[in-house]
C-alpha cells in the first residue's frame, strides 16, 4: 500500500531557520548602533568642550592723554567686580577703577560711556610707591576678599624678574608675593646667548594671563580659590627650535586660602601665538586669548585642562614627549574675520549680564592715541 507523503520539519530545517532569524535580528541591531561607532574620535573630542560662541556688539574709544578721564598709557589687563559693578584695570604701576555704561535697548546693546573714577599707585609692603619704569604689569584678577592679584615683571638691578603679587585695592600696597619655581627666573645678568641652555625665561617672557576659578556668582570671602596663570610665550628650554618662539607655554595652578599659597600643578599649553589672557568659564573650561603682535591678530580659544599631564617635574617640553598630554583647545573666534586688530598687551574679562541675560565679554586694546573697548555677547548652549 502506497503511503501519502507529508511535510516534516526536521531538526536540520529548524536550526537553519532559527539561525537565519538570529542573523537578521543581529544585523538590524548592529545597524542601530553603527552611527555610534563610525565617528568616535570627533564625537569624544567635541564632548570635551562647552558649546560656546561670541557675537560682536561694537566698540568704544577712550583717548590716551593724561587726565583722570583718560590714560597716561593703555590698559594691559582688566577684571570685573560684580558686587560693585565696576572694572579694575592695570597700566604700568597703577590700578584704575572704571565704570562702563551700556545702551540697554534690547535690539541695540552697545557701550555708550567709559569713565575712570579713581586711580592708585602700586606700592611695596612698606607702602613705597613703585616707579613706572620698574613695573610691567600684564595681568589682573579680583579675589572675593576685594584684593587683586597682578602678574608681570619688575626690573631690579638690570634684571627683569617675573612676579605674581596680591595688592590691597584701597591703598595699592602689596600684601604677598607668590613663590615662582626657579625655572622661570634668570640666575644672573648674562646675555640671551649665554643663558640659552639654562632654566630661565627669555627677556620678554612674563606671566600675562591671570584668572581665578569661578566658584559661584558671588564667591564667599575666606573660601579657598584656584588661581591660574601662564607664561606669555615659551621658556627657552621648552622651544621646539632654539631661534623660534614656537613651542608650549606653561600654565600654573595655585591654591590660595589655606595658609601659604601652594603651586598644585603645571600644564603644557600648545601655542599658536603669544598667550595674553585666560578667563575661567566653569570647572576645567577656560577662554584664552592669543595674539600675533606683528599681524595684530587675536584669536579666542576654549581650552580644557581635564586630562592634561602635570608637567611640573618635566624639565623640558621641547617637541613631543611620551606620556605628556597637553591642554586641549578649540577656536571660538578669529578676530581678523571681523576686521578687528589688537594692539599692545590686550586684556579680556567677563562683564555684567546684558539686558537679554546673556553674559558680556570685554576686550581692551590700546595704541599711542587711544584705548579700545570691544564688547561681545557670550552664548552658551
Amino acid at each position: 500500500m502506497k503511503m501519502k507523503s507529508r511535510f516534516c520539519l526536521c531538526r536540520g530545517d529548524f536550526n537553519r531557520q532559527f539561525m537565519q532569524v538570529v542573523l537578521v535580528s543581529a544585523i538590524a541591531f548592529l545597524s542601530l548602533l553603527l552611527p555610534y561607532f563610525t565617528a568616535p574620535a570627533l564625537a569624544v573630542k567635541d564632548r570635551l568642550f562647552l558649546d560656546l560662541s561670541l557675537e560682536y556688539l561694537g566698540e568704544y574709544h577712550l583717548p590716551t592723554i593724561g587726565d583722570l578721564n583718560a590714560l597716561e598709557a593703555g590698559f594691559s589687563a582688566i577684571t570685573y567686580d560684580k558686587r560693585r559693578d565696576r572694572f579694575y584695570a592695570v597700566s604700568g604701576n597703577k590700578i584704575y577703577t572704571v565704570r562702563l555704561d551700556f545702551n540697554t535697548d534690547f535690539d541695540a546693546i552697545k557701550l555708550q560711556k567709559v569713565e575712570i573714577e579713581s586711580v592708585i599707585s602700586l606700592a611695596d609692603k612698606d607702602s613705597r610707591n613703585h616707579e613706572l619704569e620698574t613695573i610691567n604689569s600684564k595681568g589682573i584678577a579680583l579675589t572675593p576678599q576685594q584684593t587683586v592679584y597682578i602678574s608681570g615683571s619688575q626690573v631690579s638691578n638690570e634684571r627683569s624678574l617675573p612676579f605674581i603679587r596680591e595688592f590691597d585695592l584701597k591703598t595699592g600696597r602689596m600684601l604677598q608675593s607668590l613663590t615662582i619655581p626657579e625655572r622661570y627666573i634668570a640666575n644672573a645678568t648674562q646675555g640671551k646667548e649665554q643663558n640659552k641652555n639654562t632654566q630661565i625665561t627669555h627677556d620678554e617672557v612674563a606671566f600675562a594671563a591671570l584668572t581665578f576659578n569661578a566658584t559661584g556668582t558671588v564667591p564667599t570671602s575666606g573660601e579657598p580659590i584656584n588661581l591660574f596663570t601662564a607664561t606669555e610665550s615659551t621658556l627657552l628650554q621648552d622651544r621646539d627650535l632654539s631661534n623660534s618662539q614656537q613651542g608650549k607655554a606653561r600654565l600654573l595652578h595655585y591654591l590660595i586660602g589655606y595658609g601659604t599659597p601652594m603651586l598644585l600643578a603645571e600644564y603644557a599649553y600648545p601655542l599658536d601665538a603669544e598667550l595674553e589672557e585666560l578667563l575661567s568659564v566653569e570647572g576645567v573650561h577656560f577662554l584664552s586669548l592669543e595674539v600675533q603682535p606683528a599681524a595684530k591678530n587675536g584669536k579666542i580659544y576654549q581650552i580644557v585642562t581635564s586630562g592634561a599631564t602635570d608637567t611640573s617635574k618635566v624639565a623640558s617640553l621641547k617637541g613631543k614627549i611620551r606620556g605628556v598630554r597637553e591642554i586641549k583647545k578649540k577656536l571660538v573666534l578669529d578676530l581678523q574675520e571681523l576686521g578687528i586688530s589688537l594692539e599692545n598687551s590686550p586684556g579680556m574679562t567677563f562683564g555684567s549680564r546684558l539686558p537679554d541675560r546673556t553674559q558680556s565679554l570685554l576686550l581692551v586694546s590700546n595704541d599711542q592715541q587711544e584705548t579700545k573697548f570691544l564688547l561681545f555677547r557670550l552664548r552658551s548652549q
